[in-house]
């Protein structure tokens, strides 16, 4: 039934996919704030992040999605501006159909950690769109900088799922395997084309505080 569901998804996204509707989709909206006087680093959020169809469908259809941000601190003056800092992070959104449940998922470098497990997509999204204060910045004072933010989603490559699987087995302790098959998977990617959705944002420049 698991895998009829994902098949039947492909087949909707195969016949919807010159719609006017998905021609023009809305898209996530990210806002990057400079520190003010008492801060320390800018604030970044992320909201409407599964606004685009395509996305929603392929998690509700169990199928994870990467997210990753990147946050840069640049500082103006010269021919070219100078990159100061880069903080990154990555979560990964999955559907358990067994549990009936979205988890979120941490990725910092080769280790995953359980950031929530959620009744629906909304409440996840509620999880992930919480605005974010990075600890980058600015040493120069008396300069100008300004921040840029980063959004990148995309569904999983095949050895991510690997990992994402392996991982779900050790924590639960259960046999907690892919909702879809390796030549499904393989087949989903492709017609996605291994799409990677970007999207980025930038802050007011400012003069670093003496």
């Amino acid at each position: 039934m698991r895998l009829a569901r994902v098949v039947g998804l492909l087949l909707l996204m195969l016949s919807v996919g010159g719609s006017p509707a998905l021609a023009q989709p809305r898209s996530p909206t990210l806002s990057v704030a400079a520190p003010d006087a008492a801060g320390v680093g800018a604030v970044v959020t992320a909201t409407n992040l599964f606004a685009e169809a395509e996305m929603r469908d392929l998690v509700r259809a169990a199928f994870p999605v990467l997210i990753r941000y990147r946050v840069e601190l640049w500082r103006t003056g010269g021919l070219f501006d100078n990159l100061e800092g880069r903080n990154e992070w990555e979560l990964i959104v999955q559907y358990d159909p067994s549990a009936q449940r979205y988890g979120v998922i941490r990725r910092l470098g080769s280790k995953l950690e359980d950031a929530g497990s959620f009744v629906t997509l909304a409440t996840a999204q509620t999880v992930l769109e919480r605005p974010v204060r990075t600890l980058l910045a600015p040493d120069r004072a008396g300069s100008r900088y300004y921040y840029s933010f980063t959004l990148e989603m995309e569904a999983l490559s095949l050895s991510d799922m690997d990992q994402l699987s392996r991982w779900l087995r050790g924590v639960r302790n259960e046999n907690a395997a892919s909702a879809v098959g390796s030549g499904l998977r393989t087949l989903m990617l492709r017609m996605l084309g291994g799409e990677k959705r970007r999207y980025t944002a930038k802050s007011a420049s400012f003069v670093a505080e003496k």
